[in-house]
């Protein structure tokens, strides 16, 4: 099972031991995991480099715990580069995409890069899986062309694989600074994207908002579902708000912190009635399940982490409501109409949604204009 490990998660696994003996694989560290048995715990490295395996033993949990366990796993990686090839850092070596990903590019990403996390969960799922066990030097165009080609064939948005591959080509040019390696030299021809058709933004309509609604009242027992809802009554960006945290919210004041937006400045949201009543749900929820507030406001009940992903959930949900074509963003999209139809000014929905750009939100104004006339037309009422 893969699974974010941590002390508390490990614990819990010892404490529901069953007969079977639980491995759990780590998320963040390539190769490493724990095997849990009756009241112990070990930690395991499965590593290799160029096509060679090993398994070794790090020690015991507690004894060993996840961090150093993780660090452990880090150094020995680097030791092995460097039995294998010398000193990788004074001449140009081949090294396995994995490798050099892990030991490499993702320290410097966690310093100089905002979408960190945006890199990780896009190399767990689309690189990873095709590139791990490559050397950086193999990977040319004919095998971004490959991915390409099945990732159309799976079905996914032309503008997320022109994501996947500028971010595969970054990821792989960046080596030669990183650690001096070579990347293949077809890279350095010029790349054409897909082509991509804007889509329409769409909105909810009064009766589907009227939908969603009822369903989110009819299922508060839901920590997903809540999220959703939290969505919808205050325009956040999803990660925002599966990420807020319980320390960041002031019900009070109404208020709610939020310390990493995407465009970099921390800002604060203001809560109206339906979002605390969101909040309210949620501390219940919380109290019920595991007796006490936890840190993040939205907590996966098999992880005790804030969801990562909720497309399923809101997939399913979304099918079962009529909105097959309602992407999770659109929520925003119609937490704005909704402002704007109801008279707010586009200067505060700029602020509610946090842009930093004027007319980033004047892809609304056209909303405005509709409810104009809608007013101009009581002249026509009045003079009949």
């Amino acid at each position: 099972m893969q699974v974010n490990l941590s002390d508390t998660l490990i614990n819990n696994a010892i404490k529901h031991y069953s007969d079977n003996r639980i491995t759990l694989t780590d998320t963040r560290i390539r190769g490493l995991s724990v095997e849990v048995r009756k009241n112990s715990a070990s930690f395991y490295l499965r590593s290799s480099f160029k096509g060679k395996f090993k398994r070794v033993t790090l020690g015991v949990f507690p004894t060993l715990t996840v961090q150093t366990a993780r660090s452990l796993s880090i150094a020995y990686k680097q030791r092995l580069i460097e039995d294998v090839h010398g000193n990788v850092l004074d001449h140009k070596q081949d090294i396995a995409f994995g490798d050099y990903y892990e030991l490499h590019f993702l320290p410097w990403c966690q310093h100089y890069r905002r979408s960190y996390k945006s890199y990780v969960s896009l190399y767990k799922r689309h690189l990873a899986p095709r590139f791990e066990h490559m050397l950086v030097s193999e990977i040319g165009v004919q095998h971004i062309t490959a991915m390409v080609t099945d990732m159309l064939y799976k079905g996914y948005s032309r503008g997320f694989i022109n994501k996947t591959v500028h971010t595969l080509r970054s990821l792989l040019k960046r080596s030669e600074e990183l650690c001096d390696t070579s990347y293949h030299p077809s890279l350095n021809k010029r790349h054409t994207a897909l082509s991509t058709q804007t889509r329409k933004e769409r909105y909810l309509s009064e009766a589907e908002a009227r939908r969603l609604r009822d369903y989110i009242q009819a299922h508060l027992d839901d920590a997903v579902v809540l999220a959703i809802g939290f969505l919808l009554y205050t325009g956040a960006r999803r990660s925002e708000a599966l990420k807020a945290e319980w320390c960041h919210v002031d019900a009070t004041r109404q208020t709610w912190f939020v310390p990493i937006t995407k465009n970099g400045k921390p800002r604060h949201i203001v809560l109206n009635r339906r979002a605390l009543d969101i909040i309210n749900a949620a501390q219940a929820l919380q109290q019920q399940e595991y007796g006490m507030q936890q840190r993040w406001l939205f907590l996966s009940p098999i992880k005790l982490q804030p969801y990562n992903c909720i497309f399923y959930h809101w997939n399913r949900i979304r099918s079962e409501l009529g909105l097959s074509d309602m992407r999770i963003h659109d929520l925003r999209h119609s937490f704005a109409s909704t402002l704007v139809n109801n008279g707010a000014t586009l200067y505060e929905v700029q602020h509610l949604l946090g842009h930093k750009r004027a007319h980033t939100t004047e892809r609304y104004a056209h909303l405005a204009n509709t409810r104009l006339i809608k007013a101009a037309s009581l002249i026509d009422k009045a003079y009949k």
